[in-house]
């Protein structure tokens, strides 16, 4: 039974921690918030004792497992404190942004750097709650290409609405890997959220764009990923569910593949029960001993990527290279 604490008394820490608390091999035995009334809240949801401070949570409670839900502006610090304390952790993204989940910057990776050696040398695992991962048609996609189905990947286009921005990233990165340098268009000190145009070049050859705003529409689909391989190309769309799979150089395009969330299940089943399914497969790798579905190192590449594009955009849209931020980043970690 793996023992879990929750430090959130929130609607959405109380989402991870029932996710949790209803897989079979696990169970929310602590709960932690500085507030009074959300403290008592999560305490009468799962039925535990409750600690106003983390150094109290540690000092009684032996949970093998934290769910660190809070804000993006303050998990570092406490990251650092259960990491020293030896407990596996599992937290929302990104790891560090401090003006805001959709403005990172440039200095969010030197924030995050020492966390990130902090958790590499510890041997314990961190999760981080990227549960795109688990919609179906986004893991359709990933799984043509890691596959070969598309062949060569030669070029990605993708969009997105802030409130999906980090997961949009992700999608990218856990499927393509870190691209090698990355240029913007976009004003960083835009208010209300900068709107980005992102290229992209990855060392084999593939070329990338995304582009990012909160003006999309969520009735057209909040993010959209296409990824255009020489054999074939594929597109994933949305939170309700729908991918589609064609022939390249194909006129008018032969689909190979149309699939589409079941009709009843609700407007958006996959993106609720997405939740579910991250929070059961980071159990089954705990009790296997295996890495988590999505670790610190996928947090750490995408707040690389966008300490990339931050640092771009103020430069006028200049070649970044990303392994030149995260040197600037760890040796200032290091330091």
């Amino acid at each position: 039974m793996i023992r879990c604490a929750l430090v959130s008394g929130k609607d959405m820490g109380l989402l991870h921690g029932r996710n949790f608390h209803k897989n079979p091999g696990a169970r929310v035995v602590a709960v932690c918030d500085t507030d009074p009334a959300l403290l008592a809240k999560a305490q009468k949801e799962f039925g535990a004792p409750g600690y106003p401070t983390l150094e109290a949570l540690l000092a009684n409670c032996d949970a093998e497992l934290v769910l660190l839900i809070v804000n993006e502006t303050r998990r570092i610090a406490p990251l650092g404190q259960l990491l020293a304390a030896g407990r596996q952790v599992f937290t929302e993204k990104p790891l560090c942004g401090m003006d805001g989940q959709y403005r990172v910057r440039e200095e969010d990776a030197a924030v995050a750097a020492p966390a990130i050696r902090a958790w590499r040398s510890s041997g314990r695992a961190l999760g981080i709650n990227y549960n795109y991962r688990f919609f179906r048609h986004f893991r359709k996609l990933h799984d043509d290409v890691a596959e070969g189905r598309l062949g060569r990947i030669q070029m990605v286009r993708a969009r997105a609405h802030f409130n999906c921005w980090s997961h949009v990233i992700d999608q990218i990165l856990w499927t393509m890997g870190r691209p090698e340098w990355v240029s913007v268009e976009g004003r960083p000190d835009e208010p209300g959220g900068w709107q980005r145009l992102i290229r992209m070049k990855w060392a084999g050859g593939a070329a990338g764009e995304l582009d990012g705003s909160n003006a999309w529409g969520f009735d057209d689909h909040p993010l959209r990923l296409m990824i255009l391989g020489d054999r074939r190309y594929g597109e994933a769309r949305g939170l309700k569910g729908w991918y589609r799979r064609s022939k390249a150089g194909s006129w008018p395009g032969e689909v190979e593949e149309l699939w589409e969330a079941e009709q009843g299940a609700g407007d958006y089943h996959e993106y609720e029960a997405s939740f579910g399914r991250m929070a059961d497969a980071v159990v089954d790798a705990l009790e296997a001993r295996r890495p988590f579905p999505a670790d610190g190192g996928a947090a750490w590449d995408e707040l690389v990527f966008e300490a990339a594009v931050h640092r771009s955009a103020l430069s006028g849209g200049e070649r970044v290279r990303l392994d030149d931020v995260e040197a600037k980043a760890m040796g200032a970690a290091a330091r």
